[in-house]
């Protein structure tokens, strides 16, 4: 399981190094091969490659016509790319992406259970940590049983 944060840096070649907690769990439980992408452009969302294609079994048996389905597949093509942990546990973060996240300098890496998410941290702290939760936020969570 995928849990916790981590702040990372990334490279002039636009690698960032997986904190070891996060490297051990990915490997152990599905080897080196990563998915790299986003949805909206603001941050990149990291997959194991197993868990990506979950999703994209989901998204085959959906009706290919449907513009939301259509918009999924291309927008996460545009920023995908498949990856691999190297020796030393570093991933590249495809130039697209890095550019429309602002992926430079402090980035903050969270656990999402089954992948990962990276964020520019002061855009992350400014969505998230800036504004706490509401109170129908957390109404709405207390009626999941959370």
């Amino acid at each position: 399981m995928l849990i916790g944060s981590g702040i990372v840096r990334i490279d002039d070649g636009g690698r960032i190094k997986i904190p070891s907690e996060f490297a051990k769990s990915i490997i152990e439980n599905y080897g080196t091969e990563l998915y790299i992408t986003s949805i909206q452009g603001h941050n990149a969302l990291i997959y194991p490659l197993g868990e990506w294609r979950k999703t994209l079994d989901r998204v085959s048996a959906a009706p290919s016509m449907d513009p939301g389905i259509r918009k999924f597949v291309y927008v996460t093509g545009y920023y995908g790319k498949q990856s691999a942990l190297d020796s030393k546990e570093r991933i590249l973060i495809h130039p697209l992406l890095r550019e429309r996240a602002r992926l430079n300098g402090e980035l903050i890496l969270i656990g999402n259970i089954n992948s990962l998410v990276l964020w520019n941290r002061e855009e992350f702290e400014k969505e998230y940590i800036d504004v706490p939760f509401t109170d129908d936020e957390l109404r709405g969570l207390s009626e999941k049983g959370i």
